[in-house]
């Protein structure tokens, strides 16, 4: 007799599943890009230490991208967040944590174009 299919997805992802080749299919193009002179350049355009934090710029600015480089629009960036290792793990996005909605992406590019970067 055939066994069911199951379709109660694990609750955990392992090691083993975070440590696959396809997750580090973009490690090369991040070892390419000098983080620390990106981050230097937009420490401008959040100067206040008030109001509620935001997300780090180099993880919006990685989102940004992945954006262009996979031609997608902030709302489907954003959704690829909850069904893609590979984006998160580029953002530095925790497994379980909060991922940036479109209109912040949104405004993060704007913010961009303000300041000239």
């Amino acid at each position: 007799m055939q066994k069911p299919f199951i379709t109660q997805p694990k609750l955990f992802v392992s090691a083993s599943d975070l440590n696959h080749p396809i997750l580090r299919s973009l490690d090369d193009t991040e070892a390419l890009l000098e983080w620390s002179e990106i981050e230097k350049s937009l420490s401008s355009i959040y100067a206040s230490n008030t109001g509620r934090p935001s997300y780090p710029l180099l993880t919006l600015f990685r989102a940004l991208l992945l954006g262009t480089w996979y031609r997608l629009s902030d709302v489907q960036l954003a959704q690829c967040w909850y069904r893609d290792l590979l984006f998160r793990k580029f953002c530095h996005l925790e497994l379980g944590g909060a991922v940036p909605e479109a209109s912040t992406l949104r405004r993060f590019r704007t913010r961009l174009v303000e300041h000239r970067l």
